[in-house]
This record gives structure tokens, C-alpha cells and sequence, in this order.
């Protein structure tokens, strides 16, 4: 069975198709060919020297962006309503297309000048949403990234496969800078396994990875993000 899942072999199966959600409330960036990634950015409500930003990516299951608020950070929650069902490119593109990947880190840069907070950009995602949280975590070059039961790999180890987006282990080294990665895999997701192929990955090259963070059974995803958020704020 793929590891993957739905995003597996996406580079060729992946159909446009039209999102059935209301995006009138929501703000969007755009390319040349008017492909539009929607998304919702609430910057913090109160000046201070530490201002940062966080990007929370969603996963598969999700069909509209979360509207969320938190202290003193800036929070953008964008929307990939690409793919299959509209529900998720893997925060990549469709048909080998990468214009989600390259809308998003546009737009992360674009809000990190506006509110000076280059220096302190934080990523979050849980499933394709941890995928997307470490890959665009890497690209920004982001302080940290949390991700809770990432995928690390869209197509089976068995099939031939070069492609770099394939396996987020390809991206890591012992020379460039890069995130203080938490994962997290609860026991039963179906993901340890990948879990510990990136966390080896990391440990080879000398990254700095934490496994040690994980959800409370049974706790919702707005008192995880809080506590994330907090973990963030004191290392």
C-alpha cells in the first residue's frame, strides 16, 4: 500500500477542479495564471518586541481556513483547496506543478517584511499539514516547526522515484541552517514509522530534532496549537 496515501503519486493523478467553498471572507494571493491560494492572516493585537509569525497548515480533511487568535503573534492560516476533492496538494501543486509551494512562500515572505518578523516565522501542520510545515518550514528558514503525524514520504520506498518534494528527507544536510523540527506521533497513527525514518535523517546530519512533544489523548487541536505556541514562546 502507498505510504503516501491520497498525496501519493499526486505529480501524475492530480486533476484541476473547482472549490466548492464560500472564499468571500477570505484574503488570497494570486499567480500568473490566476490560481489563487485563499487564506486568513490575523497579526497580533498588541506591540512587543517579540512579534512572530506562525503558519498553521491543515491536513487532508480540512475544507476551509482556521480562524484563530493568540496572544502576541501573527497568525496566517492559508488554504489549499487544490487536488483531489479539493482538500489537499500536499502543499505542493497539481500535475508537477509546484504553485501552491511557490504561492505560499510568497506569501509568508511577503507578511514576514510587512511586520518585520523575518527573523521569527514558526510553522505548524498535522499530517499532509506536517509535511507541508516542515517542507515550507525548511524553504523560509523558519526558527521551528511542530509537526504532530507528519508524512515524510508521498510515493512507496519500492517504486523508482527521484523527485526531491518525494521524500522531505532529501532537503536536509550537515552545511545550511535549519529548523528546530518537534515531531510528534502519537502511538497507533501509522506513522512511526516515518517518524523515526526523519528523525534518523535529522540525527545523521546533526539537526536539531525534539520527539518529546506530544498531545494529551483525546486533546483538541486549539489547546494543542496554544501549547505549541507557549513551547515556542520559551525556547
Amino acid at each position: 500500500m502507498p505510504i503516501g496515501g491520497k498525496c501519493t503519486n499526486y505529480i501524475y493523478h492530480w486533476k484541476q477542479s473547482k472549490s466548492s467553498m464560500d472564499n468571500a471572507d477570505l484574503l488570497y494571493i494570486e499567480d500568473e495564471n490566476n490560481r489563487k491560494l485563499f487564506y486568513r492572516f490575523t497579526p497580533a493585537a498588541v506591540i512587543s518586541n517579540f512579534i512572530p509569525l506562525v503558519v498553521i497548515l491543515h491536513g487532508e480533511d480540512k475544507t476551509d481556513a482556521l480562524h484563530f487568535e493568540y496572544k502576541m503573534w501573527n497568525i496566517l492560516t492559508p488554504l489549499d483547496n487544490f487536488g483531489d476533492v479539493n482538500r489537499s496538494s500536499c502543499w505542493l501543486g497539481e500535475k508537477g506543478d509546484f504553485f501552491v509551494k511557490d504561492l505560499l512562500q510568497k506569501l509568508i515572505q511577503q507578511i514576514s517584511e510587512e511586520y518585520e518578523c523575518e527573523d521569527d516565522i514558526y510553522l505548524y501542520g498535522n499530517s499532509i499539514g506536517g509535511y507541508g510545515a516542515i517542507l515550507h518550514g525548511i524553504l523560509c528558514k523558519a526558527n521551528a516547526v511542530y509537526a504532530h503525524s507528519p508524512r515524510i514520504k508521498l510515493v512507496d520506498s519500492n517504486q523508482p522515484d527521484t523527485l526531491k518534494e518525494n521524500d522531505l528527507t532529501r532537503f536536509l544536510n550537515s552545511t545550511d541552517s535549519f529548523p528546530i523540527f518537534y515531531v510528534c506521533d502519537n502511538a497507533g497513527s501509522g506513522m512511526e514509522d516515518e517518524t523515526a525514518y526523519f528523525a534518523d535523517a535529522c540525527q545523521k546530519y546533526g539537526l536539531n530534532i525534539r520527539l518529546d512533544f506530544c498531545p494529551d489523548k483525546g486533546e483538541d487541536k486549539i489547546s494543542l496549537l496554544k501549547k505549541v505556541l507557549d513551547m515556542f514562546e520559551r525556547e
